[in-house]
This record gives structure tokens, sequence and C-alpha cells, in this order.
């Protein structure tokens, strides 16, 4: 054996040692047998033990009723912190808006209707982002416009002469963030939204196989907008073949492509970032009113342009101000508390995006990311108390390696939460140990009902911030950032899980 590969073998195997040294003794600190060691030797055992002492730590942890740090190691760095931006998007649009706050999208007649239930004009629908148009809230992707469909019919709407008409006006229309990485666009981690948009952002495909070899494979879709919106070219393989798909939005053709092969007679089911979701939602209320047998002369559309004429003497962007106007129906989101917890327990990103981009809307700016952080960043600093310095925005999900935060930061904000009149309701909104669906559920056993946090992961990042009650019955307010760790996630994951173990256990 060559001297560099008993090298990198010692290297390995001391990696190895560490690793099941660190999975197999959970809440243990590595000091002599019989010695009960402080908070800080807890946790330095475990970050300045190779190979996590090549990891960027960034460690804080206060007691909540005396305002004491625990413990602090590079509280005041910045770090990329992953999906842990949720609780800086989340915190603000609850101090901003209220935990009660609900979106609305409303129906609008753009002229008169008559006895018989005629519009003449444009049925115009005005919406501001409702994140919560899909199977999470819903009993299906689809079944909130069926519901607006049902509303119309009980108003006495039958036929409309004008054209369906989304107005998405008052949002920007950009629909990736500019610092999202390339290789992050086919995944539906990087779903987008936009002022009107259903199913997360997302379009399921089912692809069946061919009864015989060489076949063209069947390909549907839900939630269904466009009939020619997918352009499949899957064949059918022999039996037992592995699926292999591949799923592309091709923007000159506003279409999503997918390619590859199944099995014969085979069943796969492959989920894939929309890219026109504002477009694909109006023409599945387009096909929802259909159905229900409102017939619309004009076909649907969406307008992106303020001051666009609409209907008889109304202009895009502000309908509600046209006398020639009336509300038809409308449908409220369920409240915004409930959707934070929709956002914190699975870490969903496209709600979280909707969310943060919804908060930029004001009467002279369009919804959007710029608007919508630099309202993140207002509130967090005259609000919180957080040093304007602590913060560095780019999206609202942690998706972006450009986020940056201070752990410091993330406990002033977890601190306030715990001071607001919906403080209790964030906490329990947060991911749990074993809490189906959370991303807690398989994590940090034994602190069920203690412990309530964000976790964050991206490539070389791992985040975990929250509340703790300790073994004592104190609770404590912590974040854990970690950068350029060159590790497996799982390893930094169970690290941090330690050092929220030694935290429990500690009498401090």
């Amino acid at each position: 054996m060559t001297r560099a590969r008993r090298d990198w073998l010692g290297r390995w195997l001391g990696w190895l040692g560490t690793y099941l040294a660190l999975v197999a003794v959970p809440g243990c600190a590595t000091t002599p047998a019989g010695l009960s060691p402080s908070l800080e030797h807890g946790i330095e055992a475990v970050i300045d033990a190779p190979p996590l002492d090549q990891v960027h730590w960034g460690v804080l942890a206060v007691d909540v009723a005396t305002g004491r740090t625990l413990y602090a190691r590079n509280d005041r760095r910045k770090f990329v912190p992953a999906s842990n931006m949720k609780l800086l998007v989340t915190a603000s649009a609850l101090g901003r808006l209220g935990p009660d706050h609900r979106f609305e999208t409303s129906l609008w007649a753009g002229g008169p209707m008559n006895v018989t239930g005629v519009l003449d004009g444009d049925l115009v629908v005005v919406a501001d982002g409702d994140p919560t148009l899909s199977a999470r809230y819903w009993p299906d992707d689809g079944a909130a416009l069926r519901a607006m469909a049902d509303s119309l019919l009980e108003k006495g709407l039958r036929a409309v002469r004008g054209a369906l008409v989304v107005d998405a006006s008052a949002w920007d229309s950009t629909t990736v963030a500019g610092t999202w990485m390339a290789d992050n666009l086919p995944g539906t981690s990087s779903s987008t939204g936009g002022a009107f948009a259903i199913a997360e952002g997302e379009t399921r495909l089912i692809v069946t196989g061919a009864a015989a070899e060489g076949g063209s494979a069947g390909v549907v879709w839900e939630p269904l907008g466009e009939s020619a919106f997918v352009q499949a070219e899957v064949v059918s393989g022999p039996p037992g073949v592995p699926t292999d798909l591949s799923v592309a939005y091709h923007p000159e053709t506003r279409r999503l492509r997918v390619t590859g092969r199944v099995a014969v007679g085979a069943v796969d089911t492959i989920a894939a970032p929309t890219r026109d979701p504002v477009r694909q939602a109006a023409a599945a209320l387009y096909r929802a009113l259909d159905q229900r047998g409102i017939g619309i002369s004009g076909g649907w559309r969406v307008e992106w342009e303020r001051d666009t004429p609409l209907g008889r003497d109304c202009r895009s962007a502000a309908l509600p101000a046209c006398s020639s106007a009336s509300r038809l129906a409308g449908l409220r989101s369920p409240p915004l508390m409930e959707i934070v917890e929709g956002i914190l327990e699975p870490s969903q990103n496209w709600m979280a995006e909707q969310l943060v981009r919804s908060l930029g809307a004001t009467d002279s700016t369009r919804a959007g990311w710029s608007d919508g952080l630099a309202a993140v960043r207002e509130y967090l600093v005259s609000r919180v108390g957080v040093d304007s310095l602590d913060v560095s925005l780019r999206d609202g999900s942690g998706l972006s390696a450009y986020n940056l935060v201070t752990p410091r930061a993330v406990v002033a904000i977890l601190l306030h939460a715990a001071r607001q009149p919906w403080g209790p309701a964030y906490r329990t909104g947060m991911a749990e140990p074993g809490e189906e669906g959370s991303t807690l559920a398989s994590r940090l056993d034994g602190l069920e009902g203690r412990l309530f946090a964000k976790t964050g992961t991206i490539s070389n990042v791992n985040s975990l911030s929250g509340y703790l009650v300790t073994d004592q019955g104190r609770e404590v307010v912590f974040s854990i950032l970690t950068n350029g760790s060159g590790l497996p996630a799982s390893l930094v994951r169970d690290s941090m899980d330690r050092l929220v173990r030694t935290l429990a256990s500690s009498s401090y």
C-alpha cells in the first residue's frame, strides 16, 4: 500500500470513528467518565472534534426568562441560513399583517349582468397571491377553482360575453429569484408562483407505459390547465426496465416537455415546477367554469400591465374603484397563522416565496422580491431591533446561497416572537420531533413536546434554530448555523442534534 493511500485510509478511519461516536452516544459529552461537563465543554467536545472542527459554526443559546447567554460562538458573524430564512419572513409577516390576516381572491363583473345571468363584459379575477389554493388546504389542487365556479353559479351567472381575465398587474411577473442556482430550477423546491397560482406551483405528471414495447407512453397531468401544456415524448421499454424520466420547461413554447422511458404497463408519477403558473391557473379556472356550464365567449387571458382596459370602462389594478364593476364572489384563505404553520413544519419553499413577495405590494409598487424583502428588513431592524448589518436577504425560502444572517439576529427574532400575542402559536407551528410531515419527524426523539425548531439544508449548509425546554423546565432560544462543511449532511445534522441534547440536559 502506498504512503498516500495509507494516509487517506487513516483520515477516512478517523472520520468514521468520530461519526460512529457521535451517533452512538447521543446526549453524552466526550469527557472522562463520572464527570458532569459544563455546557461549554459539552458543546465544544462536539464541534471541535475532527472532522467537525473544519466546519464554520455559529451558535447562540439564551435563557428566555433571564436573557442570560448560555453559550456563544461566532454569534456576530454572518452565515448562509438555508431554510432558517423562513423564520425571518414568517415572523415579519405576522408582525406586519397580524395572525388573522387572510388572502382573498375575488371575482368581478366588468359590466352589467341581466336577469338571465348573462354578463355583458369581462369576468375579472383580482388576486393577491393566496398561497393556499392547493391540496394542502383543499380536498385536491382543483377544489378551490371548483368552489369559485360554484359561488358564481349561486350568484346567478350563466354566461359571459367578454373574457375571463386574471388581473395580475399588481404583481411582478418575475417567477425565478435572481440568485437561485441553475441546478435548483428543475426541482419543485424552486417552484414559482404569482398573483393567482394553484397547486403550490407544481404540475404532477402521471406516465403510463403502453401495452407493447416501443409504444408511446400515455401522459396526463394535474392540475389541468392548457390542453397542450405538456409535450410528451416517452417510450415504453421492456417489462421491468427502470423508469427514466426527465421534465424541462421550454419558455419559447411555454410548455413542459417530458422525455424518457417507462416499462410496458408501468405507472409512474413525477412532479415538476409549472414555471407558467398564472397562465395555467387561469386556464384551469376557465375549464372549471366551463364544466359548471358557465360559457365564456371571449376565452381567457392574463393582464400583466397596470391601467389596461377591462370590461366597459375599467382598468387593471383598479377594478374595485370602477363604478361599472361589481363584486360577484370571492374566496378567502385560512388565517395567516395557519399559513405560517404550513410553511414552517414541512419547510415549504413555494408558500414562503408567495408570502414574501406579497409583503412588497403597496399602492405604488408591485408585489415582488425586492419590495417584499425590503419590508422584511424594515420590520426586523425597526421593530425587532436587529442590527442592519446582521442580515442580507435575497429570497424568502432560503434556497438562495446569497442570504446571510447572524445567529444573534435569529435569536433576537425568536425572542421577539415569543413576546408577541401570537408567540405561542408561532412556536407550536414549527417542526417537532415525531411530528408526521414535519422536518423533525425522525430527529431528536425524546424531546417531543419540548423542542420547536426550524431546520435548514442546502449544499454545505445546515441550520437548526428554535425553542427548547430543558430537563429542568427552563426555556432556551437557540440558533445553530453551519456553513462550508464539505461533509455529509447527515453527519452535520447528527452533530447539531447532539448540541441540542446537550442544551436540554444541561443544568447551567
